[in-house]
């Protein structure tokens, strides 16, 4: 084995000049490097990050174009290293150790701010993923519909997070809720945290369903956004162990609730039916009805009350009642109709109304005609005490649904006056 220990003078003797010559402008580079690396750090690191990034319109391609220079650089100067045996402690090699723990660090850095934005990339470069996040923070924001776009489906989301208590809500339920303990951010001021005033919670988001795409977004990161045409041929791809979404090749989704991340991949597969589609185009919602959760006995679910007459479908229909309305097979876990018939509403009254027809056949469920219905109304002695829910005869089997607000008034108008 070769002794690789200096052997003569010169060599104990190499200064910090004589190694940058023959080094031929590595350790400039090197040095050059660390503090763009830092500069970049920085900004990541901040509480404002995309606000600083924007300003900084230099920093990510000014470290992606000089990415090959300094890895040729490094490898010049650890071979120079390692075959003249240089001691540890010389400032470049002080320096490249420096460089390569602020890459460490600003590469987890970049990955948890990727992820932030819901975008999770396959073991990228630095450089790769810095591209991805500085091309996310510059792209204009998705959440403003475009013209002639048409919102079908909008919820509050709350991401799932690691490492965080879950502890229930005491606001009314809705689609997607999932609140986590409450941390105030730091540089929020005295005031605000005295008082005690409403603030977005690390996690939590919001998601909408469009005529042309779907969209979603967390409390502190940009707008995402996907096109309806632009997925692949399977849609959407729900890992029902995990609650994990995959909309794209390195875009994904966590809540907490498969259920509830099924009823976004069956309203977004809904959209790729054509029916729907070219529905959606004409922009005309029908209001000629009522839909609004129910019970039917010991059974609960959703009805749908129109002039023709009444359908009720039980819970955990939803993925029976897609593969009837699209023809195809769906393997989504259980999830109730709600979210899919308020989509129906845009379509004409006979394509409803087959639709409806499918979905009744398809899951067992009940429907009468509106000749089988009598309203029964709210005894006057209820009525300053608390909403009484609406009730139903519906061929001998009382029907209670519980609609809110317009719905209310449209199911109380086919009920009490019909057709007029």
């Amino acid at each position: 084995m070769p002794d690789r220990t200096p052997t003569n003078a010169a060599k104990l003797a190499l200064g910090e000049g004589d190694i940058e010559r023959q080094l031929e402008g590595r350790a400039e580079v090197l040095a050059a490097a660390c503090r763009s690396h830092a500069e970049l750090e920085k900004v990541l690191a901040s509480w404002r990050w995309r606000h600083a990034l924007s300003r900084r319109p230099e920093l990510v391609p000014a470290l992606e174009a000089g990415a090959e220079a300094l890895k040729e650089a490094l490898e010049r100067i650890h071979r120079r290293a390692e075959l003249d045996v240089w001691p540890q402690d010389l400032p470049v090699l002080r320096t490249a150790r420096e460089l390569a723990s602020r890459r460490t660090r600003l590469a987890e850095l970049v990955r948890r701010r990727l992820e932030a934005l819901g975008i999770m990339l396959e073991d990228p470069s630095l450089e790769e993923a810095l591209m991805r996040l500085d091309a996310q923070v510059r792209q204009p924001s998705a959440w403003v519909l475009n013209p002639g776009e048409v919102l079908v489906f909008e919820a509050d989301l709350h991401l799932r997070r690691q490492g965080r208590r879950a502890v229930p809500s005491k606001a009314a339920p809705g689609p997607f809720v999932f609140h986590q303990e409450p941390t105030l951010p730091a540089h929020l001021p005295p005031s605000r945290r005295s008082r005690g005033l409403p603030w977005p919670l690390p996690g939590s988001g919001q998601v909408r369903i469009t005529s042309e795409r779907l969209l979603w977004r967390s409390a502190f990161g940009e707008s995402q956004g996907v096109g309806v045409d632009t997925l692949h041929a399977e849609g959407l791809l729900l890992d029902q162990s995990t609650g994990e979404l995959r909309i794209g090749r390195d875009q994904r989704l966590h809540t907490r609730r498969v259920r509830e991340t099924a009823e976004v991949v069956a309203l977004v597969e809904l959209l790729r039916w054509p029916p729907l589609r070219d529905a959606l185009r004409s922009r005309t919602r029908s209001e000629a009805m009522a839909l609004f959760p129910a019970t039917l006995g010991a059974w609960r679910g959703f009805c749908a009350l129109r002039h023709r007459g009444l359908a009720f479908i039980s819970t955990g229909q939803g993925p029976q009642a897609l593969g009837a309305i699209t023809g195809g097979t769906s393997s989504l876990p259980a999830f109730d109709v709600d979210r899919l018939m308020e989509a129906l509403r845009w379509l004409p009254e006979e394509a409803f109304e087959a639709c409806l027809a499918r979905i009744v056949a398809a899951t067992g469920s009940r429907s009468w005609t509106r000749d089988a219905l009598r309203f029964i109304p709210e005894r006057s002695s209820r009525r300053s005490l608390r909403k009484w829910p609406l009730h139903i005869d519906c061929g001998g089997k009382v029907l209670i649904g519980s609609p809110d607000g317009a719905q209310e008034i449209v199911a109380e108008g086919i009920l009490r006056y019909g057709p007029r």
